[in-house]
């Protein structure tokens, strides 16, 4: 018999799906906290299509799993009413120190909000800085996997409301995960907590210069690679704000080191020309699609680079949203590489019959570890949405609005276009930085305030402005020119 889904939450929406994850969340933190009562249990990450978590100094096994499944099943099935506690911050942490949840109530300590929600399910406390549904019937579709030490918890996505995703395994994303989270042990900061102290006892500046010197080792790496494969062209891509500019540039810096040139160059110039495209149902240009782009073209000029030396490149021009008349020469030796930067580089159709041995593909994203507390995890899509709000409103005449009311519009385009092929990369580079959110907070703060109440962007930006109350404020004085993070603040080198 098909299963009958009676749901009051539009999980087709990012706000939906949100409350739809908390909800689970809550539910499952609530088992964990009877199964596991005196152990800390940590919502880590997204992987594998579901969300990482572990408990504390415990293996979880398949007789957990099955224990902790059916527990969450019977929440749903007694459709339990969760209540809502808006009180002080004092209050909200003497409450949870009460209820016996330490961590949290002392992650509330660094919060700058006056008033905090508490949502309470059947006596377990919890703060989740989004919304929660009414009853615990409201979510109905999950499932958890082991996945050592820890397990995976799944549930549905706003593009298939309908069904869990299929489990895709992401060794390589898991890795740098986990590469993120030894980098947050030797500067000894595992969380939000043990960063605002760093910032408050004035040693952040190391911090800032360690974390740096962290990425610049794992670029050299990566510039090692290219150098002893003999590699032609790199293929950059990642979503939106992940830093790929300057990236780019710092690669080509780290393989000068190697007696190796490199030229860059962006896909975005191989766009066709907008009255060329075809309006979609809804009467709008899809601009993410990878056939907006002459992929033709491009193959063209790699061959032409690869048998010739040298060819003739299109240039774009946004403001006429057309290609220039005149082609742009571009030439190859044998001891240059070409850096090709953009959002469809991983996508094997653009490289179709140019040589594989010549390729060597990269992703990058800002894959943030670093939680707020343990049972709210800074999503590695806020971190790239509040660069993204950072760098629209100073380089981009773009208002915190603008940016908030399109976001969605990306995020569908990075599901179907980037997000699939990023295992597909010969390396994965995390240009998160364990310091970022204080110094973004003093960056765009101002500017999420400017948002109006009556803006359907206000719910958004004063969910981030939640976010960001939970860090210090860090000044960029300490923060090298050519750092990633400058290319959404301001004062890179390279812009």
């Amino acid at each position: 018999m098909d299963r009958v889904f009676s749901r009051k939450i539009d999980i087709t929406t990012i706000s939906g799906i949100r409350t739809y994850r908390n909800t689970l969340q809550l539910i499952l933190l609530k088992v964990l906290h009877d199964i596991f009562p005196h152990r800390k249990v940590k919502i880590e990450y997204s992987i594998n299509k579901g969300c990482y978590c572990n408990v504390e100094n415990t293996k979880i096994t398949r007789k957990h799993i099955e224990s902790i499944k059916n527990k969450v099943q019977e929440y749903i099935d007694k459709d339990v009413k969760i209540k809502e506690i808006y009180c002080t911050r004092q209050k909200a942490i003497n409450l949870l120190k009460e209820h016996k949840i330490y961590d949290i109530a002392e992650a509330l300590e660094d919060v700058n909000n006056s008033k905090v929600l508490i949502y309470d399910l059947d006596g377990f406390l919890s703060v989740f800085y989004s919304e929660v549904a009414e009853r615990t019937s409201y979510v109905d579709l999950f499932d958890i996997k082991p996945y050592e030490p820890g397990f995976i918890f799944f549930y549905p996505t706003r593009h298939k409301p309908y069904e869990l995703p299929l489990y895709m395994e992401q060794n390589k994303l898991a890795s740098v995960f986990g590469e993120f989270n030894r980098w947050g042990e030797v500067l000894g900061i595992p969380d939000v907590t043990k960063l605002n102290k760093k910032v408050r006892d004035g040693s952040v500046k190391d911090i800032i210069l360690a974390s740096e010197a962290l990425q610049d080792i794992k670029l050299g790496e990566i510039s090692q690679q290219i150098s002893d494969k003999k590699m032609k062209f790199i293929m950059i891509s990642g979503p939106s704000s992940s830093g790929k500019t300057t990236f780019a540039n710092r690669l080509r810096i780290h393989l000068i080191v190697h007696g190796i040139n490199a030229r860059i160059i962006s896909l975005d110039d191989y766009y066709r020309n907008r009255a060329d495209m075809l309006p979609d149902e809804t009467g709008k240009v899809d601009l993410e699609t990878i056939d907006a782009l002459d992929i033709s073209m491009f193959q063209k000029n790699m061959n032409e680079l690869s048998s010739k030396g040298h060819t003739l490149i299109p240039s774009f021009d946004f403001s006429t949203a057309t290609r220039r008349d005149k082609l742009v020469p571009i030439s190859l030796n044998e001891s240059e590489v070409l850096i090709i930067e953009g959002i469809h580089g991983l996508n094997p159709i653009m490289t179709k019959g140019i040589m594989e041995e010549h390729i060597f593909k990269i992703y990058i994203s800002a894959l943030t570890t670093i939680n707020i507390d343990n049972h709210n995890r800074f999503s590695t899509t806020d971190t790239r949405l509040i660069r993204r709000i950072s760098r629209d409103y100073q380089y981009r005449n773009a208002s915190a609005s603008h940016t908030l009311n399109m976001w969605e519009s990306v995020r569908s385009g990075e599901d179907k276009y980037i997000f699939p092929f990023q295992e597909q990369a010969d390396v994965i580079f995390n240009s998160a930085l364990i310091y970022e959110h204080g110094l973004l907070r003093s960056v765009a703060e101002p500017i999420l305030k400017k948002v109006k109440k009556d803006d359907p962007a206000y719910c958004e930006s004063r969910r981030l402005l939640d976010i960001l109350s939970a860090f210090e404020k860090i000044d960029a004085s300490a923060v090298p020119p050519s750092s990633i993070i400058r290319e959404f603040i301001g004062g890179s080198c390279f812009h």
